[in-house]
Parts: structure tokens; C-alpha cells; sequence
């Protein structure tokens, strides 16, 4: 495949230096004629690497740049107004091929013009047409457009032209040239649309300085470094955060409104943080009580061992339930003396007055009998987190049970150790970083998918499915093959297929996830009906073919396949290529969640259960 090349005239070095040598008077006419933002501008490359990229995932019939599957960026007028600062109020400019009496000449002689005329009629009307020669609305050719010249020359020309969106009406229309045509010129304003990017697409490890007007920051040396972060961290461009336009100014009321919600979630968030500080406390003093160890009392049998290092009632606002084996008390007025004894336990007074039956430690434990042998503690079973990953205690009977809130905040407390072991089956480990990528707006790791992937082959109980690990076509992309042999592909990839103990001979739908550019997709492999499906969860228009990287990794399968089975070579051009319809993600980092539940529940073609993305999200 021939690389695709990019040219243009879009010259900011040629405009700037230009416009460095008028004098006070005519760059004061160049404001007036509110044309000064021009003046601001600080970069002077054009980067031909981010504009391809730009004109290659720009939508021409929506006039929106496809940042990723789920994020959209609509280049408008307002968008030039508020970069360039240009008019993006009156008549539509209609370029027209009347000559004028003003004789068009070569873009160095308007140059020697601009320096020489007096500020004026004429001088306005050259520096426009020279804008737009070099960074407005360049063309391919290399003294600018002779129709624009006449027409701003024309006697009947006015300068109430709503120049933004000339200057996106020109620049959609040389993309559209550049994508239907196999010319490599680019015509319009390249430098408007990179620094469009850059603005509204986010580096997080980037930091811009806040100047008025905004591209006052982005020097030449900003966006180099800007996007080599977002090459380095992502390998192509589109994925940093995207930035959404500013919504208009809210009117009193609606402003009111927001500061009551506003102080609304600040309550909640304080509420939030209490509880969660208390909880870390309990915990730690729970994990010092295990660790240090206490011994039951022997003077006497029938007695509970006491516990005062540990009291919940030191815990100011402590509001959790707890179970007690004493008969239930009486609730106890505001007006009637609260009656607290030794056996009863500790009780906690809120800040109302009222009394609340807190069980003491000491409940926890089995009292001691006069039977011979040895005293036990009844010890608290490990909690049970709600993952896959993780094999459930078989427990009768929780002494604190753990809910999925304490779990998930026992797996993202950013305060725990992040390289703790959290999983470990299947030959497979995971840490508490690598359970961080379900947290947020994190993508699913290759970790993760390889554990659910062994997860699922091991829980397979009808050993018709086999799970293929993301590893195998990360290895494979990153070697191409380019002699896909049988003995070659034996000895290089089938060691990074799992070890099971069932017979493949039944095995008819091979799943295989693939990562690319941190999005998640799979390739079910039909064996029996002798198809190839791709299920991918951004949804978008459907694919008839399969790129040369799916093909290969089809084929690599398909061959380690038959020498499993040992039978003969499965033949790549017998299958067919679909893309089914499957559940849509919402936002951009979600893929993984999808992939793996269609692997979980995809069979014979279809979702054996159907999936609610409104659910998911809830």
C-alpha cells in the first residue's frame, strides 16, 4: 500500500514575517478591520503528520472531525472566531471570475505592495487577499487564487463578509478535493485546523499556559512537545481528553439552581469522605487486632474476654449495624436515662441524644467451656469481593460481612499498596494496579483480558469454545509474519496458547480479542459454519473486509487450530467475513467491559442473553 502524502500552502512563516515589518499604523488598520487576531499567531510549521491524520478522519458531509469512536469535533465558524478572531457576522463572499482593473500579479509583488501603500482602501483590500493567499485560504498554486483578487478588487465589493465561515466553506472543500482525488494538495487553512486540535483535544502530562487569546501559547516548541506525549503515551493521535465547547451563560435563576446542587454535593462528598475515613479506621484496627493477637481470660471460663484497645464508641459518628447474640433492649427515649452495664457492651450516643445498642468485641468470640482440649476464637472470614478473578469463601456465616461497596472500596483505595496481590488463579495474578483499570475512565489492560480469557476457558463446561489470549495477537502483529508455514507458526505461537485439559476435537467458535490503538474488538472464529465474525462495541458503519492484520491473525489461528486437532489445514478462503450487530458503548474506554461480556455470552452466532448497555451503565 502506497503511502499517502500530504502538500499544501499554508505559509505562517511567509505571513508573520510580513506582517513583523508594517509599521504601528497599518497593523492598528489590520485590527480595525478585525483581522488582528492573525497577529497573534505564534507557530510557524505546519505539521503535516497531525493534518493528514486530521484530513483522513474528517467527515466532509457533517463537517466533523472524528476524534474517536464516540468523540466528535465540528469545525463551525465560531470555532475560526474564536481562534483568529475573523467576523463570523454577514454576507456569504461569492468568488467570482470577473476581472478588474487591478491587475493581478505574483505573491512577492503583493508583498512590496503591502510595505509600500498608505494605509487605505487599497492597502485593506491587499492584505486580505494576502491572508488568505498564505493562511486563510491557500490554494495549490504558488501566487494564490486570481479569481479571489478580482473579486475583492470588483467595485461593488464591501467588506461585511462573514470571513469564518469562508474560511471553513474553503477549507471543507479542499478536503473533499484531497479525499475524492488522488492529488496530495491539500487546499485551506492546515494551520487552523492543527491548532484547533491541539487546543480541543488534551494532553493530561502537557502543560499549557493560560494566555488571551489561546494560541498565544502554542508555540512551534509546545506542539512538538504535545504531540510527541500523545505519541509516546498512545501510539497515533486521538486520545487525549476531549473538550467540549462552553455552554452559553446561565441566566440568574439557572445560576441559583446550580449553587444549591452545588452545595448539595458538597454535603454529600463531606458525608462521603467521613464514612470512608471511618471505615479506614476500623480496618486498620481491625488488621492491628489480627496481627497482634488477643488471648481469652482463663480466670474465669464463663466469662468473654475484654477487649479495650478496640471500641467502636471511640469512633465518633460510627453508624454501622451491628449483630448481637444478648435479647433485643427496649428502645430508649430522649427522656428516659440510658442504662449501660458491663455485659451489655458500650453503647454510642449520637449527637440528638439518642442511645444506639452498639455489640461489644467480646460478642465475636466463643466463650470458653469446661470441656477439655483447646479454646478457639471464632476468626473473621476473609471478605468476599464480587469479582470473577477471585475464588468465593464457602462460609455459613460472615462475622462482618462485606457488601460491594466495602469491596470496591478495598480494591481502589488509592491509600493500599497497589502492587497487593489481589487474584491469583489460573496461572494468573493481579494486582491491585492492575484491578485499577475498571476504575474511571481507564481502558481494560492486556492483564485483565488474558485472566478473564483463562477464566472463561476453564468455566467452559460444554468444551466447545476456546478463549485465545490478547498476548497471541499482540505477538503475532508484532512480529508479520510474512511466511505463514505450518511449522513456523507451530514453533513461534503455540506457546502462547493455554494449557487445557480437554480434548479439542469439539471445539467449534474460537474467540480471539484484539487491542488495537486502546480499543478493544474480537474475532469469533465459526468453525462449524465456517464464518469469521468481528464484534465490535463502538458500533459505526460496517466493515465487508478484514484489514491484512485480521487476516493473519485469522490465519495463525486456523493453523494451530488443525495441528491441535490434528486434522488437516483449515482453509482461510472458505470462511466467510461478517460484522454482527451487537450493544453499542457509550463513551470511549468501555470497549473491554463489552468484549468481555460478548465473550461470555456469545454462542452460535448470537448473545445467548441480551445485553442492556442502560444497565451497564447504572
Amino acid at each position: 500500500m502506497q503511502e499517502c502524502t500530504l502538500l499544501t500552502r499554508c505559509s505562517p512563516t511567509r505571513f508573520l514575517r510580513l506582517c513583523s515589518n508594517l509599521d504601528d499604523g497599518k497593523q492598528q488598520a489590520i485590527h480595525d478591520m478585525q483581522f488582528g487576531g492573525l497577529l497573534a499567531i505564534t507557530c510557524k510549521e505546519v505539521r503535516h503528520n497531525l493534518c493528514l491524520w486530521i484530513v483522513q478522519n474528517f467527515d466532509v458531509g457533517s463537517r466533523k472531525l472524528q476524534v474517536s469512536p464516540v468523540h466528535q469535533l465540528e469545525v463551525t465558524a465560531e470555532a475560526v472566531n474564536d481562534l483568529f478572531g475573523l467576523p463570523m457576522h454577514g454576507r456569504i463572499l461569492q468568488v467570482t471570475s470577473n476581472p478588474s482593473e487591478h491587475p493581478f500579479g505574483r505573491l512577492r509583488d503583493c508583498e512590496d505592495r503591502l510595505n509600500q501603500l498608505p494605509v487605505g482602501e487599497e492597502f485593506r483590500r491587499a492584505f486580505i487577499w494576502y491572508a488568505c493567499a498564505t493562511i486563510l485560504a491557500p490554494t495549490s498554486r504558488v501566487d494564490g487564487c486570481r479569481n479571489l483578487w478580482h473579486t475583492l478588487h470588483g467595485d461593488e465589493f464591501r467588506n461585511d463578509v462573514n470571513w469564518a465561515q469562508f474560511v471553513v466553506d474553503e477549507l471543507v472543500s479542499g478536503i473533499r478535493h484531497f479525499q475524492q482525488s488522488e492529488k496530495a494538495w491539500v487546499l485551506g487553512s492546515l494551520v487552523f485546523l492543527q491548532l484547533f486540535y491541539v487546543i480541543k483535544v488534551r494532553i493530561g502530562s502537557v502543560s499549557v499556559p493560560h494566555t488571551i487569546p489561546s494560541i498565544v501559547a502554542w508555540t512551534d516548541d509546545l506542539i512538538k512537545t504535545r504531540l510527541q506525549a500523545e505519541l509516546r503515551d498512545y501510539g497515533s493521535f486521538g486520545h487525549g481528553e476531549v473538550i467540549e465547547d462552553v455552554p452559553n451563560t446561565p441566566t440568574d435563576e439557572e445560576a441559583e439552581n446550580s449553587d444549591e446542587l452545588w452545595q448539595q454535593y458538597e454535603a454529600a462528598e463531606r458525608t462521603m469522605k467521613e464514612q470512608l475515613t471511618i471505615m479506614k479506621r476500623v480496618m486498620r484496627q481491625i488488621h492491628s487486632r489480627r496481627r497482634g493477637g488477643t488471648h481469652a481470660s482463663t480466670s474465669n471460663p464463663n466469662a468473654f474476654p475484654s477487649s479495650p484497645s478496640f471500641s467502636p464508641a471511640a469512633d465518633h459518628g460510627f453508624q454501622f449495624a451491628y449483630h448481637s447474640t444478648s435479647p433485643l433492649q427496649p428502645r430508649t427515649s430522649a427522656h428516659t436515662p440510658a442504662r449501660q452495664s458491663s455485659e451489655d457492651g458500650p453503647n454510642v450516643q449520637g449527637d440528638d441524644g439518642s442511645i444506639a445498642d452498639v455489640m461489644p468485641l467480646c460478642a465475636m468470640f466463643v466463650p470458653q467451656t469446661r470441656r477439655s482440649g483447646r479454646t478457639h476464637r471464632l476468626r473473621r472470614a476473609a471478605p468476599s469481593l464480587r469479582s470473577p478473578f477471585v475464588p468465593q469463601p464457602q462460609t455459613r456465616q460472615s462475622a462482618l460481612p462485606m457488601d460491594l461497596k466495602d469491596a470496591v472500596a478495598v480494591v481502589f483505595n488509592p491509600d493500599l499498596d497497589p502492587s497487593e496481590e489481589l487474584v491469583s488463579m489460573y496461572d494468573t495474578h493481579l494486582t491491585r494496579g492492575n484491578l485499577g483499570c475498571f476504575q474511571g475512565s481507564n481502558w481494560i489492560g492486556n492483564e485483565v483480558m488474558d485472566a478473564y480469557c483463562r477464566f472463561l476457558q476453564h468455566e467452559d463446561c460444554g468444551a466447545t469454545k476456546l478463549f485465545l489470549s490478547p498476548y497471541l495477537a499482540e505477538i503475532v502483529t508484532q512480529s508479520q509474519p510474512r511466511a505463514l508455514h505450518k511449522e513456523t507458526i507451530v514453533k513461534q505461537y503455540e506457546r502462547w496458547w493455554y494449557d487445557i485439559d480437554k480434548p479439542y476435537d469439539q471445539v467449534m467458535e474460537v474467540f480471539l480479542p484484539l487491542l488495537t490503538k486502546n480499543h478493544w474488538t474480537i474475532l469469533v472464529l465459526d468453525i462449524c459454519n465456517l464464518r469469521i465474525q468481528l464484534l465490535d462495541p463502538c458500533g459505526g458503519r460496517k466493515k465487508t473486509h478484514m484489514t491484512s492484520a485480521q487476516q493473519i491473525l485469522a490465519k495463525v489461528v486456523l493453523c494451530l487450530l488443525a495441528h491441535k486437532k490434528g486434522v488437516s489445514e483449515y482453509h482461510f478462503e472458505t470462511f466467510t467475513f461478517i460484522m454482527p450487530d451487537v450493544p453499542s458503548q457509550r463513551n470511549e474506554h468501555d470497549c473491554g467491559v463489552f468484549v468481555m461480556k460478548f465473550m461470555e455470552l456469545w454462542c452460535s452466532g448470537g448473545l445467548s442473553k441480551s445485553i442492556d448497555p442502560a444497565q451497564m451503565y447504572a
